[in-house]
Protein backbone atom coordinates (compact mmCIF):
# COMPACT_ATOMS: atom_id res chain seq x y z
CA UNK A 1 0.00 0.00 0.00
CA UNK A 2 2.83 2.43 0.87
CA UNK A 3 4.43 1.90 -2.54
CA UNK A 4 1.13 2.61 -4.25
CA UNK A 5 0.59 5.77 -2.16
CA UNK A 6 4.11 6.93 -3.09
CA UNK A 7 3.42 6.30 -6.79
CA UNK A 8 0.08 8.09 -6.64
CA UNK A 9 1.65 11.09 -4.87
CA UNK A 10 4.34 11.24 -7.54
CA UNK A 11 1.69 11.05 -10.26
CA UNK A 12 -0.34 13.78 -8.53
CA UNK A 13 2.75 16.01 -8.36
CA UNK A 14 3.42 15.36 -12.04
CA UNK A 15 -0.18 16.14 -13.06
CA UNK A 16 -0.20 19.27 -10.90
CA UNK A 17 2.94 20.45 -12.66
CA UNK A 18 1.42 19.75 -16.08
CA UNK A 19 -1.72 21.67 -15.09
CA UNK A 20 0.31 24.66 -13.95
CA UNK A 21 2.21 24.67 -17.26
CA UNK A 22 -1.08 24.47 -19.21
CA UNK A 23 -2.66 27.22 -17.08
CA UNK A 24 0.39 29.45 -17.55
CA UNK A 25 0.37 28.87 -21.30
CA UNK A 26 -3.36 29.57 -21.59
CA UNK A 27 -3.10 32.68 -19.41
CA UNK A 28 -0.29 34.03 -21.62
CA UNK A 29 -2.29 33.17 -24.73
CA UNK A 30 -5.48 34.81 -23.41
CA UNK A 31 -3.48 37.86 -22.34
CA UNK A 32 -1.92 38.14 -25.80
CA UNK A 33 -5.30 37.74 -27.51
CA UNK A 34 -7.03 40.23 -25.22
CA UNK A 35 -4.27 42.83 -25.48
CA UNK A 36 -5.05 45.36 -28.21
CA UNK A 37 -2.26 45.86 -30.70
CA UNK A 38 0.05 48.75 -29.90
CA UNK A 39 0.71 49.48 -33.54
CA UNK A 40 -0.53 52.49 -35.49
CA UNK A 41 -4.29 52.79 -35.89
CA UNK A 42 -5.52 50.91 -38.93
CA UNK A 43 -5.97 52.93 -42.08
CA UNK A 44 -9.55 52.88 -43.44
CA UNK A 45 -8.62 50.26 -46.02
CA UNK A 46 -7.05 48.03 -43.33
CA UNK A 47 -10.23 47.45 -41.32
CA UNK A 48 -10.73 44.06 -39.75
CA UNK A 49 -12.90 42.00 -42.04
CA UNK A 50 -14.12 38.62 -40.80
CA UNK A 51 -13.03 35.73 -42.99
CA UNK A 52 -15.82 34.01 -44.87
CA UNK A 53 -16.82 30.74 -43.21
CA UNK A 54 -15.77 27.41 -44.74
CA UNK A 55 -18.34 25.84 -47.06
CA UNK A 56 -19.10 22.88 -44.73
CA UNK A 57 -20.63 24.95 -41.93
CA UNK A 58 -24.22 25.63 -41.00
CA UNK A 59 -25.20 29.32 -40.88
CA UNK A 60 -27.68 30.07 -38.10
CA UNK A 61 -29.16 33.57 -37.90
CA UNK A 62 -29.30 34.98 -34.36
CA UNK A 63 -32.61 36.82 -34.16
CA UNK A 64 -33.92 38.90 -31.25
CA UNK A 65 -37.49 38.50 -30.02
CA UNK A 66 -38.24 41.80 -31.78
CA UNK A 67 -37.25 40.23 -35.11
CA UNK A 68 -33.94 42.10 -35.50
CA UNK A 69 -31.11 39.94 -36.87
CA UNK A 70 -28.29 40.33 -34.36
CA UNK A 71 -25.73 38.33 -36.30
CA UNK A 72 -24.95 34.93 -37.74
CA UNK A 73 -23.55 31.91 -35.95
CA UNK A 74 -21.55 29.57 -38.17
CA UNK A 75 -21.52 26.06 -36.73
CA UNK A 76 -18.69 23.88 -37.98
CA UNK A 77 -17.49 20.44 -36.98
CA UNK A 78 -15.65 21.69 -33.91
CA UNK A 79 -15.73 25.46 -34.31
CA UNK A 80 -18.34 28.12 -33.77
CA UNK A 81 -17.93 31.55 -35.32
CA UNK A 82 -20.22 34.45 -34.55
CA UNK A 83 -20.25 37.50 -36.78
CA UNK A 84 -22.51 40.37 -35.65
CA UNK A 85 -24.77 42.06 -38.19
CA UNK A 86 -22.91 44.74 -40.13
CA UNK A 87 -25.33 47.48 -39.15
CA UNK A 88 -24.99 46.79 -35.39
CA UNK A 89 -21.96 47.77 -33.34
CA UNK A 90 -21.77 45.69 -30.18
CA UNK A 91 -19.39 47.21 -27.64
CA UNK A 92 -17.58 44.43 -25.75
CA UNK A 93 -17.83 46.53 -22.57
CA UNK A 94 -21.65 46.46 -22.67
CA UNK A 95 -23.08 44.01 -20.12
CA UNK A 96 -23.67 41.10 -20.18
CA UNK A 97 -20.88 40.35 -22.71
CA UNK A 98 -17.93 40.08 -20.32
CA UNK A 99 -19.82 39.40 -17.11
CA UNK A 100 -21.98 36.58 -18.47
CA UNK A 101 -20.80 35.26 -21.83
CA UNK A 102 -17.05 35.45 -21.26
CA UNK A 103 -16.74 34.98 -17.49
CA UNK A 104 -19.56 32.59 -16.73
CA UNK A 105 -20.20 30.63 -19.91
CA UNK A 106 -16.91 30.43 -21.82
CA UNK A 107 -14.46 30.61 -18.90
CA UNK A 108 -16.68 28.13 -17.04
CA UNK A 109 -16.41 25.65 -19.92
CA UNK A 110 -12.64 26.17 -20.09
CA UNK A 111 -12.33 25.44 -16.35
CA UNK A 112 -14.44 22.29 -16.67
CA UNK A 113 -12.33 21.13 -19.63
CA UNK A 114 -9.09 21.72 -17.71
CA UNK A 115 -10.42 19.57 -14.88
CA UNK A 116 -11.35 16.84 -17.37
CA UNK A 117 -7.90 17.07 -18.96
CA UNK A 118 -6.22 16.64 -15.57
CA UNK A 119 -8.46 13.65 -14.88
CA UNK A 120 -7.45 12.20 -18.26
CA UNK A 121 -10.98 12.28 -19.70
CA UNK A 122 -9.85 14.56 -22.56
CA UNK A 123 -6.50 15.62 -23.94
CA UNK A 124 -5.17 19.16 -23.43
CA UNK A 125 -5.74 19.73 -27.17
CA UNK A 126 -9.47 19.20 -26.62
CA UNK A 127 -9.85 22.02 -24.09
CA UNK A 128 -12.29 24.68 -25.28
CA UNK A 129 -10.64 27.88 -26.50
CA UNK A 130 -12.17 31.15 -27.60
CA UNK A 131 -11.03 34.36 -29.22
CA UNK A 132 -12.77 37.72 -29.23
CA UNK A 133 -11.88 39.67 -32.35
CA UNK A 134 -12.64 43.34 -32.12
CA UNK A 135 -11.89 46.68 -33.66
CA UNK A 136 -11.36 49.01 -30.73
CA UNK A 137 -14.19 48.03 -28.38
CA UNK A 138 -16.51 46.88 -31.18
CA UNK A 139 -17.05 43.13 -31.50
CA UNK A 140 -16.20 41.92 -34.99
CA UNK A 141 -16.13 38.16 -34.48
CA UNK A 142 -16.17 35.53 -31.75
CA UNK A 143 -14.44 32.22 -32.46
CA UNK A 144 -14.94 29.22 -30.19
CA UNK A 145 -13.05 25.98 -30.80
CA UNK A 146 -13.35 22.53 -29.24
CA UNK A 147 -16.94 22.76 -28.10
CA UNK A 148 -16.91 18.96 -28.66
CA UNK A 149 -20.56 18.15 -27.83
CA UNK A 150 -23.82 19.08 -29.54
CA UNK A 151 -25.29 19.94 -26.14
CA UNK A 152 -22.53 22.51 -25.66
CA UNK A 153 -23.13 23.95 -29.13
CA UNK A 154 -26.80 24.49 -28.24
CA UNK A 155 -25.85 26.08 -24.90
CA UNK A 156 -23.37 28.38 -26.64
CA UNK A 157 -25.83 29.36 -29.37
CA UNK A 158 -28.52 30.21 -26.83
CA UNK A 159 -26.10 32.08 -24.54
CA UNK A 160 -24.65 34.10 -27.41
CA UNK A 161 -28.08 35.00 -28.82
CA UNK A 162 -29.34 36.03 -25.37
CA UNK A 163 -26.20 38.10 -24.72
CA UNK A 164 -26.39 39.91 -28.05
CA UNK A 165 -30.10 40.58 -27.54
CA UNK A 166 -29.48 42.13 -24.12
CA UNK A 167 -26.63 44.21 -25.55
CA UNK A 168 -28.89 45.33 -28.41
CA UNK A 169 -31.60 46.38 -25.95
CA UNK A 170 -29.05 48.52 -24.09
CA UNK A 171 -27.88 50.07 -27.38
CA UNK A 172 -31.43 51.22 -28.19
CA UNK A 173 -31.84 53.14 -24.91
Amino acid sequence: MEKRITRLKAELDHLTHILSVIDKHLAEREKAEAKPPEAKPAAPEEKVTPKPPPVSVQAIPLVAASGVTLGTLYLGENEIRVIPSRDLEFNVNTPPFNQFLITKVLAGMVTKDREEAVAGAITPDEILTYRVMREGDILKELVIRNYREEKRAVTLKNSIRWTLEKMYEKMKT
